[in-house]
């Protein structure tokens, strides 16, 4: 395929360079690679000359316009910000520092008077460019480029008419272009710039959740071998206390204090099985998991708790069967087991600690709901923090650890809070996982 000719910096077309092709891109069986979207400015230019059919001719007629318009250039800035000053979100972008409308004004200035020099080489099309950039700088929404680009073009058409200018039209139609010419260089410059930094922001969210994994991944082989290091020893003293406990008759004076330190002892012992839970999570195992038969052992299993049994409890359903769920079953007992018995320490003895499970268009909902404290916002936005307590006992790990359980089931966990009232833990899993967590991907 031959290559086309371009046009000079006035508009002249200039004949095609024999070496250009030699130096477009190939892959390495020699087919032509695609060039990169962003183009310099000055070659949007020349392509956009040609298309748009700017020759010399059209940059005569605009130097011809240079001194019968000067006059009217201060009226054409001034109702150009007249305009966009009246719109209250350009406003705060444009008044938000101090002497940065004064610049702008300048620049604009400055660009009008380009616009007339009749020379748009290189350094005009880097020039009309950085006018995009410095939108995306400031914050200017794209629209409003393409609304001052008109206001601007019907007050040099105005101040045409009024300057009297000899064939007129002729003139009105290369400004035309020229303006074109502009508003495609900018918005190619604005889109790139834009998308430069939108990648550039990318990058950043990037590192810091890298960084922020790898710090909580030394934390967590930290936390693992403390709890490691911990566990043996608690268990042997609680042996020993044990031991010692059963040596005494039921009315020694120190059998309350022994017992005293057994609860201390049992409660060290659910923080370092949380820590080795959150620190080495498990990959869950799927398969077919009844949901109700959980809900059972669960229910068994907590009625021996001191939190439970302070409080009331009630499971709900809407009496239509539950589906059977590709889980983990015992993750998923894990899971109930930390909500309820947060549900129960958040709330009053003789509160109500509600259960409700239901089947969903594409699995189930559990809900547990308490009549506790409840949460501010700022405690509530926090709450699934690791280590991040919103109760006066425990890890900080209870629903963080529930999070994780959720994610690992494809499923989505929210908390709805209000002090005074109370907490409601919505999770919905989904019937069929995902083939990727099936295969372990």
């Amino acid at each position: 395929m031959r290559a086309l000719p371009t046009a000079s910096a006035s508009g002249k077309l200039q004949p095609p360079d024999p070496g250009a092709a030699a130096h477009e891109p190939r892959s390495a069986d020699g087919s032509r690679l695609p060039r990169p979207s962003a183009q310099e400015p000055e070659a949007v230019a020349a392509e956009l000359k040609t298309c748009i059919g700017f020759t010399e001719q059209d940059a005569a007629n605009l130097r011809r316009l240079a001194e019968p318009l000067a006059p009217f250039l201060p009226r054409v800035v001034a109702r150009f910000y007249e305009v966009i000053l009246s719109r209250a979100g350009t406003a705060r972008v444009l008044e938000r520092r101090p002497g940065r409308l004064e610049r702008l004004r300048a620049s604009l200035s400055d660009w009008l008077g380009a616009l007339f020099s009749g020379r748009y080489d290189a350094a005009y099309a880097q020039q009309v460019a950085r006018i995009g950039q410095v939108h995306v700088r400031v914050g200017l929404p794209q629209h409003y480029m393409f609304a001052g680009l008109e206001v601007i073009r019907q007050e040099l058409r105005q101040a045409v008419r009024e300057a009297r200018v000899r064939r007129a039209d002729a003139k009105l139609q290369s400004l035309y272009k020229l303006l074109a010419l502009n508003a495609a260089l900018m918005l190619e410059s604005y889109t790139g710039r834009l998308a430069e930094r939108v990648r550039e922001r990318e990058r950043s969210a990037v590192r810091q959740r890298l960084t922020q994994a790898e710090h909580l991944a030394r934390i967590g082989q930290l936390a693992a071998s403390l709890a490691h290091e911990i566990k043996n020893p608690l268990a042997g003293i609680s042996g020993a206390i044990q031991v010692i406990r059963d040596g005494l008759g039921p009315g020694a004076p120190h059998r309350p204090i022994l017992a005293e330190i057994l609860r201390q002892i049992n409660r060290l012992d659910q923080t370092v099985k949380d820590l080795l839970v959150y620190a080495r999570p498990v990959p869950p195992r799927f398969g077919n998991c009844n949901l109700n038969r959980v809900v059972e052992r669960v229910m068994t299993v907590l009625k021996r708790e001191p939190a439970m049994q302070r409080v009331r409890f009630e499971h709900t359903t809407d009496h239509r069967p539950l589906p059977s769920i590709e889980a983990d079953e015992n993750q998923i007992e894990q899971l109930l087991m930390n909500l309820l018995l947060n549900a129960a320490d958040a709330s009053e003895d003789g509160g109500l600690v509600v259960l409700t499970t239901r089947p969903t268009a594409t699995g189930v909902q559990l809900e547990v709901q308490d009549a506790g404290q409840g949460m501010d916002e700022e405690t509530g936005r926090r709450a699934g923090v690791p280590f991040v307590r919103t109760k006066s006992k425990g890890t900080g790990l209870g629903l963080p650890i529930c999070q994780r359980i959720v994610a690992a089931h494809a499923g989505t966990l929210t908390i709805r809070s209000a002090e005074g009232v109370g907490t409601v833990v919505r999770v919905k899993l989904p019937q069929r996982q995902p083939l990727e967590l099936r295969e372990g991907r």
